[in-house]
């Protein structure tokens, strides 16, 4: 019964694969303003509907390519496909400005923007506008000006600045600063550990962030043979090992065949490892008196030969048998 399922499994998701590869094959990619190469597995909402895959849909608007992703809106700057990311641009940041420091429309947010599809990519730096009431010396601290903010009291009793890195708690922050909103880059060139000038700051919040797809670009054939399997990828590999577990949350009769013989064997090899030593104890309890009792009755047998001899005066042969 097993190997019928697995028969027909393997059967169905041949087919799968080879119809969707025949379809994908006749679709002819498109683009939208700067992005010359738009193929699965994204597709534009005009594509037709066997062009890629579900939550990978753009838009072209004014000749500029959309991702309408968790209810925001972005840009899209560029398509890496040998390198599995998309680059996209927060609206509020393409346009900036030489005097003061634009807000993003939405503030960076790991939880906000990883899911199924799209992971957290490494490349990607923060960039935090945080307000302080007094002036901070430090060269962590850009100063800046916010072209408009977030705080109810008046700019002029603050003092802005752009810091580059990750903020986790308030004790990371200088004394009476707090962080206002914050944008991610992954611009080159810029990092924690490396000073940088405003413009080259401005010209990273324009360059845009990026998003990771390959897990789920690469894992998707591992997840589709069901909640047993767990598709591991390793960092910056395309190298895919689709592992079997079972959840041990579910319920034994519900449990696949493969599942249930794994769970069972558990109990079989316990049992039986038990099951074996308490035979070799109980033949090592018993099996000694038994050998006693063989000897024994071997050396009286050999006596009463023995006493038989003596009667016919071989008394030589009979002292060397004696036990």
């Amino acid at each position: 019964m097993w190997i019928r399922n697995s028969i027909v499994a393997s059967t169905f998701l041949f087919v799968t694969f080879i119809t969707s590869s025949i379809a994908q094959s006749n679709c002819v990619p498109s683009s939208c303003g700067d992005i010359q190469e738009i193929r699965s597995p994204f597709r534009l909402r005009t594509d037709p509907e066997h062009c890629g895959t579900n939550g990978y849909e753009l838009d072209c608007q004014n000749n500029q390519t959309v991702l309408n992703y968790k209810s925001r809106k972005f840009y899209v700057q560029e398509i890496n496909y040998k390198g599995f990311s998309i680059r996209l641009l927060d609206p509020g940041l393409k346009d900036q400005e030489e005097n003061c420091t634009v807000f993003p429309d939405h503030k960076a947010s790991y939880d906000s923007m990883t899911s199924g599809i799209f992971g957290w990519h490494r490349a990607n730096n923060d960039i935090n506008y945080v307000n302080c009431r007094a002036p901070i010396n430090s060269s962590r601290y850009m100063p800046t000006s916010f072209c408009r903010t977030n705080t109810t009291a008046p700019n002029s009793n603050f003092s802005s600045y752009l810091v580059i890195g990750e903020i986790l708690q308030d004790s990371d922050l200088a004394r009476g600063c707090r962080v206002e909103t914050v944008a991610w880059s992954a611009a080159p060139g810029i990092s924690k550990n490396k000073s940088s000038s405003l413009s080259s700051i401005h010209q990273a919040l324009a360059y845009g962030f990026e998003l990771d797809w390959r897990h789920d670009f690469l894992c998707r054939d591992c997840e589709a043979r069901g909640d047993a399997y767990n598709c591991i990828l390793k960092d910056n590999s395309d190298v895919v090992t689709c592992g079997h577990f079972c959840k041990e949350s579910t319920p034994v009769s519900q449990l696949s065949f493969r599942c249930k013989v794994e769970y069972y064997s558990v109990f079989v090899l316990f049992y039986g490892g038990i099951g074996i030593g308490a035979l070799m104890v109980l033949r090592f309890l018993v099996g000694i008196p038994i050998l006693i009792a063989i000897i024994v009755w071997q050396c009286k047998r050999r006596n009463l030969n023995t006493s038989n001899d003596d009667s016919l005066g071989d008394k030589a042969s009979s002292s060397e048998q004696n036990c």
